[in-house]
């Protein structure tokens, strides 16, 4: 079913090129804008609803850009990414807060997705930066966080996936570079060895993937489902203990 309807994330100026994008592709003719927090930001907190703004004026003549939204759930962001940190790093050798931190902003949109008809989501993944490695974003990382996704009945849309940062630049203005106007991350960099190269164990990462990311979005799934049907509040730290515990 075609969706005149897509979240949006806003964070800085990839998401606000991936919304641009996906308007231009899909057609789609509203924009839910949504700011999701970790808990670990640092820098100015109102950047990404100035990016809500420039994204409105880009799409002034295109799609309506609703107010922005902002989502937050520590518990949650604490259960995938803090406390079994020591037990990821025994099974599969590779341990960062960024790895499952994306699959977490990108699940705190899929309540309000469902409130919108299953609206699409649109982010601002990219496959690579232009030759640098950010183990949040791999090209691995991006299909499992599609499939948890899916497994929801959303759609995650990448639609500046391959792009470079020349072509993103064409799209939000040149003057926009990079990294520049948005917020900052307290583990930023947490994984980066001392000369700033990424090393990490390929076939342990897969595996970190295949057997607790995509686990656990999915355990997240169902336990906003049994809340959504009327169920009591869900205990994260019980959902990802019990994949853990299999």
């Amino acid at each position: 079913m075609a969706h005149s309807t897509a979240i949006a994330e806003i964070a800085g100026r990839d998401s606000v090129a991936a919304a641009v994008v996906a308007v231009r592709e899909h057609g789609f003719t509203t924009i839910v804008p949504t700011i999701g927090f970790t808990g670990t930001e640092t820098g100015d907190r109102e950047a990404p609803y100035r990016a809500v703004s420039r994204l409105r004026n880009l799409l002034a003549e295109e799609a309506a850009v609703l107010d922005p939204v902002p989502l937050s759930d520590p518990a949650l962001w604490s259960a995938m990414n803090a406390a079994p940190m020591a037990e990821v790093l025994r099974r599969y050798g590779v341990c960062s807060p960024c790895l499952a931190c994306h699959l977490y902003l990108h699940l705190l949109r899929v309540p309000l997705a469902w409130s919108h008809g299953n609206a699409p989501v649109i982010s601002g993944e990219r496959d690579s930066h232009d030759g640098r490695i950010k183990l949040s974003q791999t090209s691995h990382s991006i299909d499992a966080a599609t499939r948890v996704l899916a497994y929801a009945g959303i759609r995650l849309l990448a639609p500046i996936r391959s792009m470079g940062g020349t072509e993103i630049a064409a799209i939000v203005g040149s003057e926009w570079r990079q990294g520049e106007q948005q917020m900052g991350c307290q583990l930023s960099g947490n994984y980066l060895a001392l000369d700033g190269s990424v090393q990490y164990d390929e076939t342990g990462y897969e595996r970190y993937l295949r057997e607790f990311f995509e686990p656990v979005g999915r355990a997240v799934v169902d336990a906003y489902r049994a809340e959504r049907d009327g169920g009591s509040a869900s205990d994260f730290a019980a959902v990802v203990g019990s994949v853990l515990a299999r």
